[in-house]
């Protein structure tokens, strides 16, 4: 899995659930919504994006120094060449059951 896909779902999980946690707290201002957004809303709306952006550069940041980058392609090449018959017997032969639709 590539960072940019990891950092964008986790920005996505953080943001929904902000939004969520936020909103309730928030009940109060219902009332003053227009008057807020129509002198505010511009640079509410750019902080936001920009902590999105925050948020997502960071988690992308930290994938990429753990290594997740590479996690996929490693995970892709050990499945490949189990399947070839490298490595573990047992495995590429439940992976050759599984493939030939024989589950039991």
């Amino acid at each position: 899995m590539q960072p940019w896909k990891i950092s964008a779902g986790l920005t996505a999980a953080i943001a929904g659930s902000a939004f969520l946690i936020g909103g309730s707290r928030l009940d109060y201002l219902a009332p003053h919504w227009h008057a807020i957004l129509a002198r505010h809303g511009v640079p509410v709306g750019l902080h936001a994006a920009l902590a999105v952006i925050a948020v997502a550069a960071a988690i992308y940041g930290v994938a990429r120094a753990t290594g997740l980058a590479d996690l996929g392609r490693r995970v892709d090449l050990a499945e490949r060449s189990v399947r070839r018959g490298e490595g573990d017997q047992d495995l590429a032969d439940a992976l050759r059951r599984d493939a030939e639709g024989d589950w039991e």
